[in-house]
């Protein structure tokens, strides 16, 4: 597949015969902003402060161990997106809604990198996968976040095996500040 093919199959870009050159189709994609502020709105309970606490399970090299943080999360550029706020005040990309794609995309751009996406939704539950690289570890990633109310989540971070089974990382529990 090649992209610009695609995005004009999609009808996302057109031509400009005049100029000779491919502009975004605005009759089409002229909603795309408005819906994903629409859809950012399902986590707009995540802004402000969190105190975690994070399980690891044991390996065969490590035992078992619980380290416990803060996270502050903001709603940025008029509720597009959603960004993670570390201690010291470092701010990073996290998560929006792709319109074009229909999917959600967390981001990873400190320590651990890549982009895990989601569908939808499911209850009270949303899946996230993808590539990431962990410390320099290459991985797949399976991220469950359940909503357990409006000041408490949980996130269970699997990796998948060899086998195509999926195995416990770690998990986090958020508590609002």
């Amino acid at each position: 597949m090649l992209v610009f093919e695609e995005v004009f199959k999609r009808g996302f870009m057109v031509m400009d015969r005049d100029k000779n050159v491919g502009t975004f189709n605005l009759p089409v994609v002229s909603g795309f902003v408005a819906k994903r502020k629409e859809k950012m709105l399902s986590f707009a309970w995540m802004a402000g402060s969190w105190r975690t606490v994070n399980t690891v399970r044991a390996t065969s090299t490590t035992p078992a161990y619980e380290d416990t943080y803060e996270y502050t999360y903001e709603m940025k550029d008029d509720g597009a997106r959603l960004i993670a706020v570390r201690t010291g005040g470092k701010k990073f990309p996290y998560l929006t809604f792709d319109a074009f794609s229909g999917r959600w995309m967390m981001t990873f751009t400190e320590v651990i990198y890549g982009v895990l996406q989601a569908k939808e939704w499911v209850q009270s539950q949303i899946v996230f996968t993808g590539p990431l690289t962990m410390l320099g570890v290459d991985c797949e990633l399976r991220q469950t976040l359940t909503k357990r109310s409006e000041n408490d989540f949980h996130i269970l971070n699997e990796e998948r095996l060899p086998d195509n089974t999926w195995s416990m990382v770690d998990e986090l529990m958020f508590t609002r500040i």
